[in-house]
């Protein structure tokens, strides 16, 4: 049994098809950069499989094979979210351990150095920032971290 296989013009053309009915219909992936995400993916098996001929249908295991494909693209795409969700948990974490604590960082917008005891933390966006005083700074501005001072 022979296996109808999709010339490399045909590919091309699927994967066209798919990215323009992506961005025709703003569908995709949002990270999904240069290259076929999921959706494109699936859309370009599903071609494969419309166009292919009737009397040489794609052998059981290529098929199989093309459904792990995209399996194992669906799980990393899954698992690259989740790490995304916990690197953004840790800043969290780091932002908060920093409460009360001195600080020393540079404000780039004011040109000035802050040197202050951390009295909230908080998000601008996707940013998390800090507040010392009437002073609002980013995470990544901080250049030390200190233990407060105890007063006896």
């Amino acid at each position: 049994m022979e296996v109808f296989r999709m010339t490399d013009i045909e590919r091309n053309n699927a994967a066209i098809q798919a990215n323009e009915s992506n961005k025709k219909y703003k569908t995709g992936e949002p990270e999904e950069k240069n290259g076929l995400g999921k959706d494109s993916f699936l859309k370009l098996l599903v071609t494969e499989l419309r166009h292919q001929d009737p009397t040489k249908p794609m052998e059981d295991k290529e098929f199989i094979s093309q459904m792990a494909q995209f399996s194992t693209l669906e799980q990393i795409t899954n698992l690259n979210k989740e790490i995304k969700n916990l690197v953004q948990s840790s800043k969290s974490a780091e932002a908060y351990s920093i409460l009360g604590r001195d600080i020393e960082a540079y404000d780039s917008i004011q040109k000035k150095t802050i040197i202050g005891t951390v009295n909230s933390v908080f998000y601008k966006g996707d940013e998390i920032m800090i507040s010392v005083g009437n002073d609002h700074i980013s995470m990544a501005n901080i250049h030390s971290v200190n233990v407060r001072e105890q007063s006896n």
